[in-house]
């Protein structure tokens, strides 16, 4: 990994055009041959500036918290928060997003790490989750050397228009009593 002088803050309103910015390049790259390609080349930029900006200048699916990962260059990625998602499964992390052109550096882990800090201090005794395609092959390889565990797939409908099998990924015991 090469060596940066990282920092992490929580995202204000004024930081949704790059959020939505990388959100739209990180699944252009991720996602090619998953989703439509309609909608990567056409809406995509669209859409995910309609959603930061409902997030993180609204204050929509409150409460969240969007963290980000910067350095002297600028925003280098992202994870989303959902502190209250699930009472059985956790605390939801909903996206977590590198620059493209800088996966396989280490940030991705040290985004989850500090991630997962967050969610530690929280008080969150059950664990934490995640969602993934299950066509996105090298982010679940990734979720499995942090540790984290898959569940059997679920169909979830995509800003696309389709429906794709997911898997929820939970680490630290995040399983409900009837799991």
């Amino acid at each position: 990994m090469i060596a940066r002088d990282l920092r992490f803050r929580i995202a204000g309103a004024a930081d949704a055009p790059a959020v939505a910015q990388l959100h739209a390049a990180s699944w252009r790259s991720a996602y090619r041959g998953v989703l439509r390609d309609a909608y990567l080349d056409g809406a995509l930029d669209s859409e995910r500036a309609a959603l930061w900006h409902e997030r993180l200048v609204n204050g929509a699916d409150a409460p969240l918290e969007v963290l980000l990962m910067e350095d002297p260059r600028g925003l280098l990625g992202f994870g989303c928060l959902c502190p209250d998602a699930d009472p059985a499964w956790g605390p939801l992390i909903d996206n977590l997003h590198v620059q493209p052109a800088l996966k396989g550096e280490g940030l991705g882990r040290q985004l989850m790490g500090a991630l997962q800090q967050r969610i530690t201090a929280s008080g969150a005794t059950q664990g934490f989750h995640l969602w993934v395609l299950e066509a996105n092959l090298a982010a679940r390889a990734f979720y499995r050397r942090l540790g984290g565990r898959e569940l059997a797939p679920e169909h979830h409908e995509m800003p696309d228009g389709a429906t794709y099998p997911c898997l929820r990924v939970v680490w630290q015991g995040a399983a409900p009593a009837s799991a």
